[in-house]
């Protein structure tokens, strides 16, 4: 007799979809999405609470003070589905200094079995009938058509199974959880040996968590834990905070660097002046690179390095620095090419005038009664003198 297949395991899955767009997409947009209710306060402040207090135990209360980013919550998106989606979509907007936002949209299902298959689904953004894609043509400038794609479209996947340890939730499901990272919408299975790679890539550590990151996603996974009571019954558990707040500044690094690369990709034009302001907004920008992001608590140090490489931050920053140089080298040269002709002027100047006060001595001494004569001698010496020095040093300076 064939035995049966043991029943799915249930969890309480919540997804977390960051949008990331570059400040001149941002501008595109005029108002607020429309079709939104408002979040019920209580919620909006929960959020603000723990993601802030997350934040300064992160990144510090200096960097807080900084004031480089703004938080606040737009609105609620109904969503029609069925009795396993979520019923609504709580949008959230974080702003950049530089003009980058990142649209924060949590969805929020009820408990059910593991079904990676239809979660997939929902995150799906060429389908135009997923969730994500539903949501993003409310946000998008553009109505969500292909052309107005975000910079950077990355979901967190976050299961709560209280039901039991993660070790027996990893030997049911460990295919489908590889499955849901790289949200891979093939039939065919991946090899054993890649999945036990893929979990070996947990970078949390926490004993019945599980913390994996891929380039389409990161999966965060909370077990029966009983050394910790569940008492947390907030959309996140706390613990997974640092990771979202992570994945928020690697998304909008991307965005930042994308809009410097498109800046600098038209080549290097402006005046001096354009040309200062554009590199001190660049070292301003980088700031969450080499800054905020290299100085994050240990438990999240994984996670930035591995969404650095995964999600094309270094070889975009390594772009805008190339691009950078090229910068700096074109200042520098139209500095000394200010400073040469400056000099040029003021050694024909100088060198015209003192000629002319020769001049005007010796007109004095042979005319001493005629002005006219006087005035005469001395304006032409100064200009024969300062053509004739304009010319030396035209052609002495000659490449």
């Amino acid at each position: 007799m064939k035995s049966q297949a043991a029943p799915a395991a249930t969890v309480w899955p919540t997804f977390v979809l960051l949008f990331a767009v570059t400040p001149a997409a941002a501008a595109e947009r005029i108002g607020q999405p429309a079709g939104l209710q408002a979040i019920p306060d209580e919620v909006a402040a929960a959020y603000r609470e723990r993601i802030e207090d997350r934040q300064q135990r992160l990144l510090g209360q200096p960097y807080l003070q900084a004031r480089r980013l703004e938080r606040r919550s737009i609105g609620r998106l109904a969503l029609p589905g069925g009795d396993a989606d979520p019923a609504f979509a709580d949008i959230h907007l974080v702003v950049h200094k530089s003009g980058a936002t990142l649209w924060e949209v949590w969805l929020t299902a009820p408990a059910q079995p593991m079904a990676v298959e239809r979660w997939i689904g929902w995150l799906d953004m060429e389908a135009p009938d997923s969730l994500a894609r539903r949501v993003w043509s409310h946000l998008s400038p553009t109505g969500g058509g292909a052309s107005a794609a975000p910079e950077m479209a990355l979901p967190l996947m976050v299961l709560r199974y209280p039901d039991a340890s993660l070790p027996e939730l990893v030997e049911a499901h460990a295919h489908d959880l590889v499955k849901l990272l790289h949200r891979d919408q093939s039939p065919q299975r991946f090899k054993a040996r890649f999945v036990d790679d893929e979990l070996a890539g947990d970078f949390c550590r926490r004993e019945q968590g599980l913390s994996l990151m891929a380039r389409n996603g990161a999966i965060d996974v909370h077990a029966q834990d009983d050394s910790a009571p569940a008492t947390d019954d907030a959309p996140l558990p706390r613990n997974t905070l640092p990771l979202l707040i992570t994945l928020e500044l690697l998304c909008l690094e991307r965005a930042v660097l994308r809009s410097f690369l498109d800046r600098l990709a038209g080549g290097v034009v402006g005046t001096i002046d354009d040309l200062v302001a554009l590199r001190r907004d660049i070292f301003d920008g980088l700031e969450e690179y080499y800054g905020t992001l290299a100085k994050t608590h240990g438990y999240t140090a994984d996670a930035t390095s591995r969404g650095e490489v995964l999600f094309g931050i270094d070889d975009l920053f390594d772009s805008v620095v190339d691009r950078l140089e090229s910068l700096t080298f074109e200042i520098t040269t139209r500095n000394q090419q200010t400073v040469n002709r400056l000099g040029f002027w003021l050694t024909t100047s100088f060198g015209a005038i003192e000629t002319g006060f020769v001049a005007a001595s010796i007109a004095t001494w042979y005319y001493a009664t005629e002005l006219g004569a006087v005035l005469a001698w001395t304006i032409g010496v100064t200009l024969v003198t300062a053509m004739g020095i304009a010319a030396l040093l035209r052609w002495t300076m000659k490449p």
